[in-house]
């Protein structure tokens, strides 16, 4: 009888090792396929002829026009130090006719027609905002098309990521955080409202104003190149929608799963899944092994135990793995809006 049991619980054993490993290629599998075909993408990319540096001095094959309405004298414009920089692009803190404005440049090494043109059209695309809760577009100068300097309003509190660094729960309660997830959803419900998908909302593009109140940023269209993006500070991919990871066809819904991932930035303040680790060797976990987690809905962030219910409950929604189970902006923020004393909203 007792050699029974023991054989019983053996094939238990070896029935769930086999489950594990099994589970374990295909959700490898998933990942290799994903990579395989983002590599075939961007070596497409990196084939086709483009312009360099030095061939776009006069503007040749770039459209230029829609800067035309936005564009200011260059020696208006001072630069003073630089705020940071990311895969695409640098900001620095300048001067413009006397106020203090944010600058973003092309780094040096993402100045071809391609890179230069997308910065052209995410230039426009701010220039077409009107929103308490988008940043705002000041102008843009140039004296050849790779020195574009995109000029915005300057937001004197710095982005959401350091400020919850420098903040502890403590020190900045529900009662605060909830004006902020409120204008960070507004901004949301105008921009879906004109059909257009920010597809990078994550901390560090949420901007705060002690006058202003908070804002998005970075519309940048250039969010193909996925080496650059995995060698630049923490991925964006800790953000990502799941159809987003395996580049399927995606809507708003997919801004709407970055944003319930920001509400667990709020409740911890640490980074996403920040306190995961791999069990076989207890370093933090890897962007890659969250991604496959995170496309076979098995990972979703943590929250601590003294969030409100109601953000939890909603952050749940917002993550959820069918992007038709998610609510809309509108439908979140008319949420937060009964749960807030409205006399604490920032409005310009």
């Amino acid at each position: 009888m007792f050699v029974l049991v023991k054989l019983q619980l053996s094939r238990k054993e070896t029935y769930m090792i086999i489950g594990l490993a099994l589970g374990a290629l295909v959700c490898i599998g998933i990942f290799v396929w994903w990579f395989l075909r983002r590599r075939k993408r961007i070596e497409r990319t990196m084939k086709s002829p483009k312009k360099t540096y030095s061939t776009l001095t006069d503007g040749e094959d770039l459209d230029l026009k829609g800067l035309a309405i936005y564009r200011v004298q260059e020696k208006e414009l001072q630069l003073e130090t630089s705020l940071g920089s990311g895969a695409f692009a640098n900001v620095w803190l300048g001067k413009f006719r006397g106020d203090s404005v944010a600058v973003k440049t092309l780094q040096e090494h993402r100045v071809g027609l391609d890179h230069v043109q997308s910065f052209v059209d995410e230039i426009q695309l701010m220039g077409g905002f009107n929103s308490p809760s988008v940043v705002r577009l000041i102008g843009v100068a140039w004296t050849r098309p790779s020195d574009l300097k995109c000029i915005m309003e300057y937001m004197d509190c710095g982005d959401l990521r350091d400020y919850l660094v420098r903040n502890r729960p403590e020190t900045f309660p529900w009662s605060d955080k909830l004006t902020h997830v409120y204008n960070i959803v507004e901004g949301l419900v105008y921009l879906h409202s004109l059909d257009i998908i920010h597809r990078d909302i994550k901390s560090r593009n949420i901007l705060l104003d002690s006058t202003k109140g908070t804002k998005l940023t970075d519309f940048g269209i250039s969010k193909e190149d996925i080496q650059a993006t995995m060698t630049v500070g923490v991925g964006t991919f800790r953000w990502m929608a799941p159809e987003v990871i395996q580049s399927q066809n995606y809507t708003t819904a997919a801004d709407i799963y970055s944003f319930g991932v920001v509400l667990s930035e709020f409740s911890t303040h640490h980074l996403p899944y920040e306190d995961l680790t791999n069990p076989s060797n207890g370093q933090p976990m890897g962007d890659t092994s969250i991604m496959v987690k995170v496309v076979a809905g098995e990972l979703q962030p943590t929250f601590t135990s003294d969030c409100p219910e109601w953000i939890h409950d909603l952050a749940r929604q917002c993550i959820a793995l069918d992007p038709k189970d998610r609510p809309t902006a509108a439908q979140v923020a008319h949420h937060v809006l009964n749960k807030i004393d409205r006399s604490t909203l920032f409005v310009e």
